[in-house]
């Protein structure tokens, strides 16, 4: 059972839009998924990964986010060397977003979220 988002709930702090820090911490999330899960070879796992990591574009993250999610837009199959790749990139991504949530957190004056 999937928990339900925020925004179903009512809270009005739901409608707000996610902090920079969320943003990350979402990336992150949805990064581990996809490698534990072993799901990048499905396309629509891949779109929706990228949908993901769009918004880190315009927080200062765009170069890098746009290559990955260039990748990750790829029509199926894909070929093995850009699974490779993509594997790799987003590996190395996680610590990147973790330190941005970090910093971001600190900006707005709260606690540095957990590691994932």
């Amino acid at each position: 059972m999937h928990p339900m988002p925020p925004s179903a709930l009512g809270y009005p702090e739901a409608l707000a839009p996610p902090s920079e820090a969320e943003l990350c911490e979402r990336a992150v999330q949805a990064i581990w998924h996809s490698l534990d899960e072993h799901d990048l070879v499905d396309a629509h796992v891949r779109r929706d990964l990228a949908a993901v990591l769009e918004p880190l574009i315009a927080i200062g993250l765009g170069e890098r986010a746009q290559r990955l999610i260039k990748t990750l837009r790829m029509p199926d199959p894909i070929d093995a060397s850009n699974l490779y790749w993509l594997t790799r990139r987003l590996l190395t991504f996680v610590p990147e977003l973790q330190a941005a949530a970090s910093a971001f957190s600190r900006q707005d004056g709260r606690p540095p979220p957990p590691l994932a």
